[in-house]
């Protein structure tokens, strides 16, 4: 499900800069270790005409980074805000599994601000330090997110949104429920980019980061998600390919299916 660019131009699509240290999705034992998971998007790569775009008077400098548990204030304001029908928003507990259990799949796109210089922003609150050191108190804030998690299916099914009971067990039971560490599908619960900067590209700029880093990471074999008619198009400028209405009825049904076939690891290395 996705609520994106409700006001979305055709820019070209943004190629992200490799990190100095390349990520591969996993988990990040410190703050030191997440920092190397930052891509900086390059200025000649952002979105240069700005006039196509209603919204378009905030200056900003996009970049992205994996998602922790200690981002979930922000990733919950986030989600809150962008979807308006509530019955399509992930719950505090869902979050808070994914980002626990699968939080490397997850990917936030980010901008440095500083603490109440526009109210406007809904997660602006919920921001925290760049640099402990810096004297400005500048805070990094979340302006919109991709929440996954990991399936055995091929396409999202309504038992992949589920959260299982006792997950946070020392060695939770055996389940069809939720993300599924050995599963090669990957399941994109949420795409979401807030009302204040929607309409500028930021969903294709993070989407495409999000599948750049999935293509070739030999982790999955496909991305699967499900959304409404209306999005169809946008995710097949992406490269997805519908396959017809999806059985998940979640939040009342009435999805399609899209899946992304990733590269293999071995194709990347041939073809990049």
């Amino acid at each position: 499900m996705s609520e994106i660019e409700q006001r979305e131009g055709t820019p070209q699509t943004p190629v992200m800069s490799e990190s100095p240290h390349p990520v591969t999705p996993r988990q990040y034992d410190d703050q030191q270790e997440l920092q190397k998971g930052f891509v900086i998007i390059p200025q000649d790569q952002q979105i240069k005409n700005l006039d196509m775009y209603p919204n378009s008077h905030r200056d900003i400098h996009p970049y992205t980074r994996p998602l922790t548990i200690s981002d979930l204030e922000s990733v919950l304001t986030l989600e809150n805000t962008a979807f308006t029908d509530p019955n399509e928003r992930a719950s505090r507990e869902k979050l808070r599994y994914r980002l626990t259990r699968c939080g490397e799949l997850c990917l936030g796109i980010f901008c440095t601000m500083m603490p109440g210089s526009d109210p406007e922003i809904e997660t602006l609150s919920t921001g925290r330090p760049v640099e402990t050191s810096r004297k400005n108190g500048a805070i990094s804030v979340l302006i919109g997110h991709v929440v996954a998690a990991k399936t055995h299916d091929l396409t999202a099914s309504d038992a992949s949104m589920g959260v299982p009971d006792g997950w946070e067990a020392t060695k939770p039971p055996r389940t069809s429920l939720g993300h599924q560490e050995d599963g090669r599908t990957i399941v994109i619960h949420s795409v979401a980019i807030l009302p204040a900067f929607q309409g500028r590209g930021l969903g294709r700029i993070l989407m495409t980061a999000y599948m750049q880093q999935m293509n070739g990471a030999g982790i999955a074999d496909r991305l699967a998600l499900i959304a409404h008619s209306h999005k169809i198009n946008f995710y097949k400028a992406l490269g997805f390919t519908e396959k017809g209405k999806s059985e998940a009825q979640f939040g009342g049904g009435g999805w399609y299916d899209l899946i992304y076939e990733l590269k293999t690891p071995e194709a990347r290395t041939a073809y990049g």
